[in-house]
C-alpha cells in the first residue's frame, strides 16, 4: 500500500510514501536461506510459499504504518473476532492470526476460481467432446481467460491503479540499476515498465505449464481432475520458477519467445509511475544495496534513506524523558551532562546546536521529552551545510561564484538552483531568505560541481527545449542545438507546401528524437520513422515522443543507417543530422562536447563526410519520386555534400540554407 518492497542479498526493505508526502523506510534482515533453496524444482515451491508469507507480512506492515501516520483515513474499528483475540492473546497474536487467516482465505479463493471453477465448467463439455487433449486445452484457456478478466476488472480500482504504478516504478528502477546508471527518478524513467523476472511472468508460466502438463493426464472423473490439479501445484511452481530464473539470465530467441506472454501480460499489471513513485522504488532498492553490517532501521527518511530530524528527536525524547527534572533549576550535574551529550550527538548528525548555556540545554531537551518538538527544534537547531547557515540567497551567491569562469554562469547557477529546489525563478526571489532543505542543497551542490567539471547544463537538468518543445537529454544523445531548428523549420514548411495527405517521414540518426518528434508534432497527419544505431538513444527518442504526445505517429527502428529499414520501404521525406565532425577536430572541441557528448554522434570520419557518402549512395532507394532529402551539414561542407548528391544523378533542385549566423547549415534536394 503506497510503496515498494525490495529484497536484497541479506535484507528486505519496505519504502512508502506517507499521506503527508514524506518518505518512510523499514528494513529488516532476512532469515538464513533454507537448504531446500539449493535443490532445483524444490526451491520453486519454497520460494512460492515464502513469497506468499512475505507479501502478506509486507501488506500488513504497510497498513499499520499508514494507520499510524494517518489514523483518520486508514484506522478501522477491530471486528469482534479481532477484538477477542487481542484481549485474549495480545496484539502480536492477533496480527499473526489475521495474516494467517488472510493467507488461507486467499489460497482457498484462488483454488476455487482458478482450479475448481474452470474444471467444473468444462466437465459439461465431456459429453460432446471425446478428445481429452481438446478438453484440457479448453480448460486451460478458460483458466487463463478468468485470470485475465480478474486482472482487467481489478485494474479499474483506484487502489489497484496505484499499486500497478508502483509495480512499474519497481521495474524501471531495477532496469536503471542493471544498466549501471545512477539511481535517480529521471534516469529510471527512461526505461520500460516490463521486466522478464517479474512475478507476473511467473504466474503466466504457471498457467501455460499447467495447460501443457494437464494435457498428459487424460480426462478422468471430476473429483480426480480437481485433486490432481491441486496436488500438481508444487510441481508446476517448481518448473515455473526454474524457467523464470533461466529467462532472467539468458537472452536467446527461445527465451524471448517464452518470455513474451509474461511481458505482454505485464502491460496489464504495470502502469507508468510518477516521479514521486520512482523515488519510493529507488529508496527501497538503495536500502537493500548496503553493506551486511548496516543495522536495521525504521522511520521517516530523506531520499537517501537517512533518518530525518523528527526521528532523531523522537528517539532522543524517549531516552531523555526519564532523566530530565521538572524544571531546569532542579537539574543536577548528571541531568545537565545527559542533556549536553544528547545535543552533541545531534550535532554530529549535521546540526548546529544553539543552546545559550547548560541550563538552557536541559530546558530544551525537556521540551522534547514533553513532545513540544516544534518549539524545541526552532530554539535549538539550525540546519548547516558548510560552517554557515545556508539560505536560498546565499546558496545562489555561492553557486554563481563557483561558476563565475563559465560564460552565463550566473544564470546557469540560478537554473540549477531552481531545478534542485523545485522553485520557479520568481519563487527564488520571494523565498530568498528561507533556509534551504538539506537534501535540496546536497543536490544543488552536486550539480554545481558537475558543471564546474564541464558536464553540460542540459545533462545536469536533464532537459533541453527544441522548437518550443521539451526534450529529455542524457549522455547517450547529442544536445539539440538552435542551429538544427533551421533544418526542422524548413522540412515542416516543405511538407506543408507539398500538401501530402499522410506524408511518411524518416528521421535517420535521430538521437534524442528532436527532429522526428518536432515534425510529428507540427504535422499531425505525418507518420514518422525514427532510427538510430544506439539502443539507449532510441529509448530516449521514444521517451520524448511520449512526453510530447506524438508516440502514436512514430515508429522506432534500431540499426545502422539504412540497414535498419525494410529493403523496399520508401518515404516522402528523409531528414538526417548525421555525425559530420572530422575525427582530428573532435579533440579540439570544448570540454563539454568532447568529454561528455557521445563520440558516436560526432565523428564523421577523416574528412567528416563518411555518412554523407552513405546517404548519397543509398537514400534514393528509400525516397519516393518527388520526395525531399534534407540534411544538416557543417559550415564548410555545403560544396562537398552537393557534389556527392549530384554525382548520384537522382536529385534535382539541390540548394543550401544558411542558419541565423549566416553560415551554411542545411542542404535540401528533391528526388527525380
Amino acid at each position: 500500500m503506497e510503496g515498494v518492497m525490495m529484497q536484497g542479498p541479506d535484507r528486505i526493505a519496505l519504502a512508502m510514501r506517507l499521506p503527508s508526502g514524506e518518505l518512510y523506510l523499514k528494513t529488516k534482515k532476512k532469515p538464513p536461506q533454507p537448504k531446500a533453496m539449493k535443490i532445483p524444482l524444490v526451491r520453486g515451491v519454497v520460494a512460492f510459499v515464502n513469497s506468499l508469507v512475505t507479501g502478506m507480512s509486507t501488506l500488513m506492515d504497510s497498513a499499520d504504518i499508514l494507520e499510524k501516520y494517518a489514523p483518520e483515513e486508514y484506522a478501522e474499528e477491530p471486528g469482534k473476532l479481532e477484538a477477542w483475540v487481542n484481549k485474549k492473546f495480545g496484539d502480536k497474536a492477533a496480527w499473526n492470526f489475521l495474516m494467517a487467516s488472510a493467507l488461507i482465505t486467499a489460497i482457498i479463493i484462488s483454488v476455487v476460481f482458478f482450479i475448481i471453477l474452470p474444471t467444473w465448467v468444462v466437465n459439461f463439455l465431456g459429453k460432446v467432446i471425446s478428445s481429452s487433449i481438446v478438453l484440457n486445452l479448453i480448460e486451460g484457456l478458460l483458466r487463463i481467460a478468468i485470470f485475465v478478466a480478474y486482472v482487467v476488472a481489478i485494474r479499474k480500482m483506484e487502489d489497484i491503479k496505484t499499486l500497478f504504478r508502483y509495480h512499474g516504478a519497481e521495474h524501471k528502477t531495477i532496469h536503471c540499476f542493471e544498466n549501471g546508471l545512477e539511481l535517480t527518478p529521471d534516469n529510471a524513467d527512461q526505461f520500460y515498465t516490463l521486466h522478464p523476472r517479474c512475478g507476473t511472468s511467473f504466474l503466466v508460466f504457471v498457467l501455460l505449464i499447467s495447460l501443457l502438463l494437464f494435457s498428459f493426464l487424460g480426462w478422468p472423473n471430476l473429483v480426480w481432475r480437481i485433486t490432481s490439479r491441486i496436488l500438481l501445484i508444487p510441481v508446476i511452481a517448481g518448473i515455473s520458477y526454474e524457467l523464470l530464473k533461466w529467462a532472467g539470465r539468458s537472452s536467446g530467441t527461445l527465451v524471448r519467445i517464452l518470455s513474451w506472454p509474461g511481458l505482454m501480460f505485464q502491460k496489464l499489471t504495470t502502469a507508468e509511475p510518477t516521479k514521486e513513485q520512482l523515488e519510493v522504488a529507488i529508496l527501497s532498492l538503495k536500502a537493500v544495496l548496503v553493506k551486511p553490517e548496516r543495522p536495521e532501521m525504521e522511520g521517516i527518511v530523506d531520499a537517501d534513506g537517512n533518518l530525518l530530524p523528527d526521528e532523531l528527536w523522537r528517539e532522543g525524547s524517549e531516552v531523555m524523558s526519564r532523566k530530565i527534572p521538572d524544571t531546569p533549576e532542579d537539574a543536577d550535574d548528571e541531568a545537565i551532562n545527559e542533556a549536553i551529550q544528547f545535543l552533541d550527538s545531534l550535532d554530529k548528525d549535521g546540526y548546529t546546536i544553539v543552546a545559550r548555556d547548560e541550563t538552557d540545554a536541559v530546558s530544551l531537551v525537556k521540551g522534547i521529552a514533553d513532545h513540544n518538538k516544534e518549539s524545541a527544534k526552532t530554539r535549538t537547531m539550525a540546519k548547516r551545510f558548510t560552517n554557515d547557515i545556508t539560505t536560498i540567497e546565499n546558496a545562489l551567491k555561492w553557486g554563481q561564484a563557483a561558476l563565475s569562469m563559465i560564460e552565463n554562469g550566473k544564470n546557469e547557477a540560478r537554473m540549477i538552483l531552481s531545478y534542485a529546489t523545485g522553485y520557479t525563478q520568481s519563487e527564488l526571489i520571494t523565498r530568498s531568505r528561507e533556509l534551504m532543505n538539506e537534501d535540496d542543497f546536497r543536490e544543488y551542490e552536486k550539480r554545481i560541481q558537475q558543471r564546474i567539471t564541464g558536464v553540460p547544463l542540459q545533462y545536469i537538468l536533464g532537459i533541453q527545449e527544441f522548437m518550443g518543445l521539451p526534450f529529455r537529454v542524457n549522455p547517450s544523445v547529442l544536445i539539440p542545438r538552435l542551429d538544427t531548428e533551421v533544418l526542422a523549420e524548413n522540412v515542416i514548411k516543405l511538407i506543408r507546401e507539398k500538401d501530402w495527405e499522410h506524408p511518411e517521414v524518416l528521421d535517420m540518426c535521430t538521437g534524442s528524437g528532436a527532429l522526428g518528434v518536432s515534425i510529428a508534432y507540427n504535422v499531425p497527419e505525418a507518420l514518422v520513422t525514427l532510427t538510430d544505431v544506439s539502443e539507449e538513444a532510441l529509448k530516449t527518442a521514444m521517451n520524448n515522443a511520449g512526453i510530447n504526445k506524438v508516440n502514436r505517429q512514430c515508429i522506432f527502428l534500431l540499426g545502422d543507417m539504412f540497414k535498419a529499414l525494410p529493403e523496399e520501404k520508401q518515404y516522402d521525406v528523409i531528414v538526417c543530422n548525421p555525425p559530420y565532425i572530422e575525427t582530428k577536430v573532435i579533440d579540439r572541441l570544448s570540454v563539454e562536447v568532447r568529454e561528455h557528448e557521445p563520440r558516436l554522434a560526432l565523428d564523421g570520419g577523416d574528412d567528416g563526410l563518411d555518412f554523407y557518402r552513405i546517404i548519397a549512395d543509398e537514400a534514393s532507394g528509400h525516397l519516393r519520386s518527388g520526395g525531399i532529402l534534407a540534411l544538416e551539414i557543417g559550415e564548410d561542407q555545403a560544396g562537398a555534400v552537393k557534389r556527392l548528391l549530384m554525382k548520384s544523378k537522382v536529385y534535382t533542385n539541390i540548394r543550401k540554407i544558411k542558419d541565423l549566423a549566416d553560415l551554411d547549415r542545411v542542404i535540401i534536394a528533391e528526388r527525380i
